[in-house]
């Protein structure tokens, strides 16, 4: 009877440990793939960094800007919010559709009512 009891016990033992060392083998798969993300994110923020940057060399060299210009123009859209926070304020406004005039829903492609094509301004967030 005892025998039972402890083959039962052991066996739980085991199932637990089993689940353990999945658990811990998921963690570490997931940990593995928010590093190989985040590397990746790393690696397009250099990018568009040194785009960033080429991009004002040539409108300094080519057209004469100073970077106080650029500082200027950065406080400028930063404070559409009407607060200096280092944040690009999301439009609160929604664009109508050019064909039926009604609002179109953020993040949506296409008019929901007419099917027309959302009007998409390059720095829509």
């Amino acid at each position: 009877m005892f025998e039972g009891l402890f083959i039962a016990g052991a066996a739980q033992q085991m199932a637990r440990a089993n689940q353990a060392q999945l658990a811990g083998e998921t963690a570490a798969r997931t940990a593995a793939d928010v590093r190989t993300q985040n590397e990746s994110i790393q690696f397009d923020l250099e990018k568009l960094f040194m785009i960033t940057e080429a991009l004002w060399s040539i409108l300094k060299e080519r057209h004469g800007y100073t970077d106080e210009h650029l500082v200027q123009m950065m406080q400028t859209i930063d404070a559409r919010d009407g607060k200096l926070d280092g944040k690009v304020a999301k439009s609160a406004t929604r664009p109508a559709c050019p064909q039926c005039g009604r609002t179109i829903i953020r993040r949506q492609t296409r008019c929901l009512y007419c099917g027309t094509d959302a009007p998409q301004a390059p720095f829509d967030r």
